[in-house]
């Protein structure tokens, strides 16, 4: 079953976006910064999520249909949404749980992403041939940890978003094999897009 994911606010199917700074950051003290926080509302129509035919490697992806909310709307919020400042070449250190996985998403808020995986890290699971979390934000140049949980062979494809959404202009930043059950680990280089998107294809052989 292949698997793909949009961008920054638009979630994909099963899989993960991750939001990376990118070029050269300065990390200095900060006497006189401020804090952003807020919700991210949502105005339109929210469309149903869509449904796809699970038809291969049932035995661990399941059977039957697979229902993917692209854009996810709670109580007129957009969820499963990371806000960013752009162009930013110095501040503070980045706060050590980025790249932990959290609740980012939940409510729409605009906050902590969380406490839980290692510091500094980001960190993909894939379990019956979806990947969790579902959204993820980490420093560029962090270590990505890919993990299978399921027992096939997963290839794992990431691109890097140029313009920062999946209809625009992508690069491939790996194409690799992740071992069944097993890791893989990756040191994330994105040179020109704010974000990442991944897909996955599964094989039995």
């Amino acid at each position: 079953m292949k698997k793909t994911l949009i961008t920054l606010s638009i979630a994909g199917l099963c899989a993960l976006p991750l939001a990376t700074q990118v070029g050269t950051y300065k990390e200095t003290s900060v006497s006189n910064g401020g804090t952003i926080s807020g919700t991210i509302n949502f105005k339109g129509k929210d469309l149903p999520p869509k449904t796809y035919t699970i038809s291969k490697d049932n035995d661990v992806c399941g059977t039957g249909e697979r229902k993917i909310d692209f854009v996810r709307v709670k109580d007129g919020h957009l969820l499963d949404t990371i806000v960013y400042l752009e162009k930013v070449k110095e501040g503070k250190p980045f706060p050590a749980d980025v790249g932990d996985v959290g609740d980012v998403g939940d409510v729409g808020d605009v906050g902590d992403v969380g406490d839980v995986g290692d510091v500094g890290d980001a960190i993909i699971d894939q379990k019956g041939c979806e990947f969790k979390p579902f959204l993820q934000a980490m420093k560029n140049k962090d270590v990505l940890d890919a993990v299978n949980d399921d027992p096939i062979l997963h290839n794992i494809h990431t691109y890097e978003l140029i313009r920062g959404d999946a209809k625009g202009p992508k690069k491939t930043v790996m194409n690799i094999s992740q071992p069944k059950p097993g890791s893989v680990k990756t040191t994330i280089k994105l040179k020109k897009g704010p974000a990442m998107k991944i897909a996955s294809v599964s094989s039995a052989s």
